[in-house]
């Protein structure tokens, strides 16, 4: 099940000039590090290279706009842009490092099973 986000009516999705971003907002801008992982792990290369190649160029924009703020009471908006921020980080693994969505022989999703020297 992947998670999604809803922006509350009447509020902006992200700040302006970030416009462009929008799309991402509903799948990528999720609250927490093992959902942020989990959402890369869940989806297809291609999905995470348009995303990436979308917000990398505007990363250092964006950067600039949050730092305005205080990070632990950011305005909707921005929060939702932090988090595409801190997405955009765990896209980067799969782009730059792994080459796919998921680290390869690694647990999935968040398991891990210990076994004893009886059980080998």
């Amino acid at each position: 099940m992947r998670n999604m986000v809803t922006v509350p009516a009447g509020e902006r999705c992200l700040p302006e000039g970030f416009e462009e971003l929008e799309e991402f907002v509903p799948y990528w801008a999720v609250a927490g590090q093992d959902a942020r992982r989990y959402q890369r792990s869940d989806t297809t290369m291609a999905e995470i290279e348009r995303f990436y190649h979308a917000v990398y160029p505007r990363a250092d924009a964006a950067m600039d706009h949050l730092e305005k703020f205080p990070l632990r009471d950011m305005p909707g908006p921005e929060t939702r842009l932090k988090r595409l921020i801190l997405s955009l980080a765990q896209a980067s693994m799969s782009i730059e490092i792994h080459g796919e969505a998921r680290v390869a022989n690694s647990p999935w999703p968040n398991e891990m099973k210990i076994i004893t020297p009886e059980e080998l």
